[in-house]
């Protein structure tokens, strides 16, 4: 294999089966496999010694599957590596949630020989959160949309430079694999995916602004401030992101310009590495709604409370659907960051929003 099919794979492939195998203590300290336990129970050796189990066989089988991506294309051509990678990539994921959803229903039988105490059916809640500032203003992605609009600009009053067939894929030896006739609609097709990729940033840092807030049985406002911090890493991480993407997709263009296929590489790979690493270190700073990440915690210091339990509406841990929430957004019970209620109808014009995304960039290229 070439270095540049090798490197992807090692520096997206490895940080992100890591993620995935700590994902377990990154959730909130009443979450475990998408079951609703108690902070004491979270931390009793039964639970410790899951997610332990859980990292050791995640590790494993995700080592194993990047061993294969790497050994399998070595004599492959171009477009037989590409495909491998995908099938790869499905792989990946299809493991992934096969393990989540197994350790998922081991948690739901362990939880029936756990100690429990009853909570107050009262909760806590700080009701000034809403008036707090919970992220930054979406009116920075204007920087974002001026971006584009600039090289949208720098491409129509260029047209006639560029040539009459415009290249979309290159191989990684540098060679183009794919081209499409020059018309305006071939060589603005990028500033439309960038438009709709910029859309779903926004939305994203609104359905942070206006997830709902999560409840708790004590202590609402050192919760609140720990939350509000939170929301407000990610909304900076959102905006941040949109703008390396914007930029990316800018080089991409003026690619077709001024060809520079070994720089056009080395800037997609740093992007994606840079977001990736983005992601794993703000996990790594600080847990789901803005928790301390920690495995052990003195028996004082751990809550006996039941937490709100709203396990019905996730189903097998991380698909939330309650028709009665009239929420857009909710945290997710695995991992970091937000989904969406699968009951609003909203939820999925988003998906059909992406998919037309990932659909209209495919057409362009071809």
């Amino acid at each position: 294999m070439q270095l540049f099919s090798i490197l992807p794979i090692i520096l997206i492939f490895v940080p992100l089966a890591l993620l995935l195998s700590f994902a377990p203590y990154l959730t909130r300290e009443t979450i475990s496999f998408g079951v609703t336990v108690s902070q004491y129970n979270y931390y009793t050796p039964v639970l410790r010694k899951l997610r332990r189990t859980f990292a050791t066989v995640s590790l494993i089988g995700n080592g194993l599957i990047i061993l294969a991506c790497l050994y399998v294309p070595r004599s492959a051509n171009e477009e037989s590596t590409a495909m491998i990678t995908g099938v790869c990539t499905m792989i990946f994921i299809v493991y992934w949630a096969a393990l989540h959803i197994l350790f998922h229903f081991k948690m739901k039988k362990i939880k029936e020989t756990l100690t429990t105490v009853e909570s107050s059916p009262r909760v806590k809640i700080d009701t000034t959160f809403r008036q707090n500032k919970l992220t930054y203003s979406n009116y920075w992605f204007l920087v974002h949309i001026a971006i584009i609009v600039a090289i949208a600009i720098i491409t129509i009053l260029n047209y006639n430079a560029l040539p009459n067939v415009i290249p979309m894929k290159y191989d990684l030896q540098g060679h183009v694999t794919s081209s499409v006739p020059k018309t305006y609609l071939s060589v603005l097709a990028i500033n439309l995916v960038q438009l709709g990729i910029i859309a779903l940033m926004m939305l994203m840092n609104w359905s942070i602004k206006t997830s709902k807030q999560q409840l708790t049985p004590s202590n609402p406002a050192q919760f609140a401030a720990d939350h509000i911090r939170f929301r407000r890493k990610w909304s900076l991480f959102t905006i941040i992101t949109g703008l390396l993407l914007t930029i990316l997709f800018a080089f991409i263009q003026i690619n077709m310009f001024v060809p520079n296929q070994v720089l056009l590489t080395v800037i997609s790979l740093i992007t994606s590495v840079a977001i990736l690493l983005g992601v794993i270190l703000l996990s790594l700073t600080g847990r789901q709604g803005g928790g301390k990440i920690r495995n052990h915690q003195e028996d004082r210091e751990r809550s006996k409370e039941q937490p709100v339990n709203d396990d019905d509406y996730w189903k097998l841990g991380f698909i939330y659907f309650n028709a009665n929430d009239p929420s857009f957004t909710v945290e997710k019970r695995y991992g970091i960051g937000w989904t969406i209620n699968f009951a609003r109808p909203l939820s999925w014009v988003l998906v059909l929003f992406i998919i037309a995304i990932v659909v209209l960039s495919r057409v362009l290229s071809q």
